[in-house]
């Protein structure tokens, strides 16, 4: 055998053996790629749900003010229905919470105080108008739903009373247009509950 050939046998790929310490630094470093990769990975998906995320804020935001609709000089809303909201029951705050609901719809409470009548309303309400009131009563009674006890008196004003009954739990929505578009109508002024309110 040549010198030549035993000096590429002496440095032969295949008779290489890796030391205890390459080994372990080798593993190290493969370990170190993976984590480094993991971590990347996971930023990514992140920063994309978090972009997702605010894209379909911004534009739910701006179909819901597009989707709203200007009524109509001649259309009914709860900004044109002045409601007087009393307690027929002997349930506490049952007023003051209800002419919360009202002015959230964007209806103007006018009296909260208990019943002056002392009615006792067995279904969820019984709402009292004249005839000047009947438009903004047919729009309370679509908003309190089945039961409503309808009175008709011979008050000259249109404001229309809410006695409260025994069965109310909460104010419904508002009975949507026909084009399926809600009104852009903004809330009147809270209501200020009399100390007599219950």
């Amino acid at each position: 055998m040549s010198r030549d050939e035993g000096y590429d046998e002496a440095y032969d790929e295949d008779a290489y053996e890796e030391s205890p310490a390459e080994a372990a630094h080798r593993r190290r470093r493969r370990k170190s790629l993976i984590t480094v990769g993991v971590l990347l990975l996971a930023l990514f998906f992140a920063f994309w749900w978090a972009y997702s995320y605010y894209k379909a804020s911004s534009t739910g935001s701006s179909t819901t003010t597009a989707a709203c609709r200007t009524p109509g000089p001649e259309e009914m809303t709860p900004a044109k229905v002045t409601v007087n909201v009393y307690n027929s029951t002997t349930r506490a705050g049952l007023a003051a919470s209800a002419a919360q609901e009202f002015t959230a719809q964007g209806y103007a409470v006018g009296a909260v105080a208990n019943d002056p009548l002392k009615h006792e309303v067995a279904g969820p309400a019984e709402v009292r108008f004249g005839p000047a009131g009947k438009a903004g009563a047919d729009l309370v009674l679509a908003s309190l739903g089945e039961g409503a006890v309808v009175v008709e008196d011979q008050r000259a004003d249109a404001t229309v009373d809410v006695a409260l009954g025994q069965a109310y739990v909460k104010l419904g929505p508002l009975p949507g247009p026909a084009d399926g578009r809600p009104l852009c109508t903004a809330p009147s002024a809270s209501a200020t509950p009399s100390p007599a309110a219950s």
